[in-house]
């Protein structure tokens, strides 16, 4: 199949090179397994997620049925179900499962290679083996993929990424001959499995028509129509996850007001040459880049604008030889296209985590490069060495990499160095602090972060903890002060009252603190500890009928805490 000359040995070289590339990738990620957890949403994925810890019908009904974090991906919740079965709570399960994950994408990817490189019949045994081993080793070590893989929430990614591999190869398998229909159906499979994991892949009907035009060369011999009505289901499922996609992030999404179209398109052409800058120079790397930048239809834009033109113009120049590099560079743009900018969830204005999936066109374009070094110059031993040495570089700087997700500390610390000068690295250190409790370095940090004037979803996690901080330190009326600021931000946010409460009640003012704390028993989610406080103010102040009736409502809503209480108010009452 391989190679028209010696198929058995190609066959067993390629495999070699892909087994290569994915137990070098596996290794060089071994220092992950070490990483614990950090408090960027792997709190609300896996830690304080009841709904991950066994596999009963109510679970189940959540995780498939519906919307979790603004997202809606069954396979990776289920996937940490698995995990918490075998692990428990242990970081190095999950930590194993996604390096494993990456392994065999790395492995799949190689193998992807050498298929494509195949059905143009371009390389002999020595091209494809450097074809398969240059883009596993270039995609399974490139640090711009360690957020992906070190970062326990991003499960998604390589999840996602393992049945779009599957899918693309199925495909494959589907246009050589025999059991065609079963192979279809396969690639279908792979791909629902792969939007059960994560919506990236939504672009992958887009995906197949191109593989088709190149290297394939189908629309020639079946043209166009054939080949879309072929893609109709592959379509079809594309839009239906769409919709949910779209319909479960609408909370998210940035309104149109707040990021007008020009400032949408800036980022998403300044994004599209950024991730090729950073795959160039994987330097500066950092957890969150914030959107440091005028944006709008100016000069930068333009500027963009230009470059993006000039890169397509010379792709399709290219083909008067191959269409390789325009094949690569569309790939690249269609499967960015999601993540783009265009439709915005969240602060950042790029992620490394974006680069997973899209990365896989121009890693492959880059080792066919290698290969036709091979191939036509005779180059195998200096091609080899060049791939040993890059590798051996990029091993280096993903290690180092991983330990910027060792935990939350490091984390934080990491956006700090890229960008002292914003404030989602102090807030987020600050909030590390205050679960560890280091109430000083904590203060020291949400002072910096309130004083860059960050958004006010940050702002009001800076003001509360900052309160929590200053009033573990005694600095009761400082606290108070943040209590109120985050309140005035989010009034309808039950916590902050609770804890103002709390504070009231430590300066000595039981009216003011049972004023809050009836507030944060009545706001959703009702629950029992806000109860348990408001009784322990009636207390305080001697009014024991209400105490009672607040450890009653606490005790009915499941919290035991209430007990000893009522033991306590019984007996006075008896007395």
């Amino acid at each position: 199949m391989m190679n028209k000359i010696n198929p058995d040995t190609a066959k067993l070289l390629v495999l070699l090179a892909a087994l290569i590339a994915a137990a070098v990738t596996f290794g060089v990620y071994i220092p992950s397994l070490g990483n614990g957890f950090v408090n960027w949403d792997d709190d609300t994925y896996v830690l304080n997620n009841i709904y991950i810890q066994g596999f009963s019908a109510e679970n189940l009904g959540v995780i498939f049925f519906k919307v979790f974090f603004s997202n809606y991906a069954p396979l990776h919740l289920l996937s940490y179900s698995l995990d918490f079965a075998i692990w428990g709570l242990d970081p190095f399960g999950f930590h194993l499962t996604n390096s494993i994950l990456h392994a065999a994408n790395t492995f799949l990817v190689a193998l992807l290679a050498a298929r494509l490189a195949d059905t143009r019949g371009c390389f002999e045994t020595k091209g494809l083996f450097v074809m398969a081993l240059a883009s596993g080793l270039l995609f399974g070590l490139h640090p711009l993929h360690v957020e992906s893989v070190a970062w326990v929430t991003e499960r998604k990614d390589v999840l996602n990424a393992l049945f779009f591999l599957f899918g693309l190869h199925a495909y494959l398998s589907y246009l050589k001959g025999p059991s065609r229909r079963a192979y279809y159906i396969l690639t279908l499979f792979f791909f629902t499995l792969s939007l059960l994991s994560k919506a990236m892949t939504v672009t992958m009907p887009l995906v197949l028509l191109m593989i088709d035009l190149y290297p394939l060369g189908r629309l020639k011999t079946e043209g166009l129509k054939r080949l879309i009505i072929e893609k109709l289901p592959f379509f079809g499922l594309s839009l239906l996850i769409a919709l949910i996609s779209i319909w479960s992030q609408s909370g998210a999404l940035a309104p149109i007001e707040k990021l007008p179209l020009d400032d949408r398109l800036h980022v998403a052409a300044r994004g599209a040459l950024f991730y090729i800058y950073k795959s160039l120079v994987p330097l500066g790397l950092a957890p969150l880049y914030p959107r440091d930048f005028a944006m709008g239809f100016n000069l930068w834009f333009a500027a963009y604008t230009i470059v993006l033109a000039s890169i397509t113009a010379l792709a399709v120049l290219a083909l008067k030889r191959t269409g390789a590099p325009l094949s690569a560079w569309g790939y690249y743009l269609v499967t960015l296209l999601p993540v783009i900018g265009i439709m915005q969830a969240g602060r950042q204005a790029a992620a490394d985590r974006y680069t997973y999936i899209p990365s896989i066109g121009l890693v492959i374009l880059v080792a066919a490069g290698a290969a036709y070094l091979v191939q036509k110059k005779k180059a195998f031993v200096p091609v080899l060495a060049a791939i040993t040495l890059l590798s051996a570089l990029l091993s280096f700087l993903t290690v180092r990499q991983t330990g910027v997700w060792k935990d939350s500390a490091a984390l934080w610390t990491r956006e700090i160095k890229v960008f002292p000068e914003y404030p989602n690295g102090h807030v987020g250190r600050g909030l590390t602090y205050v679960f560890a409790g280091d109430f000083n370095g904590a203060v020291a940090d949400l002072d910096k972060g309130i004083g860059l004037k960050p958004g006010s979803n940050l702002l009001y996690e800076a003001y509360f903890y900052r309160g929590i901080a200053l009033s573990s330190l005694g600095r009761i009326q400082e606290g108070l002060s943040d209590f109120t600021a985050a309140i005035n931000l989010k009034p309808d946010e039950k916590i902050p009252y609770r804890n103002r409460g709390n504070a009231y009640m430590r300066a000595g003012e039981p009216d003011l603190a049972i004023r809050d704390l009836k507030q944060a028993a009545d706001l959703p989610p009702v629950d029992g500890g806000a109860f348990i406080d408001l009784g322990l103010a009636y207390m305080r102040t001697g009014d024991r009928e209400n105490a009672y009736e607040s450890m009653e409502r606490a005790l009915a809503l499941g919290d035991k805490g209430a007990l000893p209480y009522l033991k306590e108010l019984e007996g006075a009452r008896q007395n």
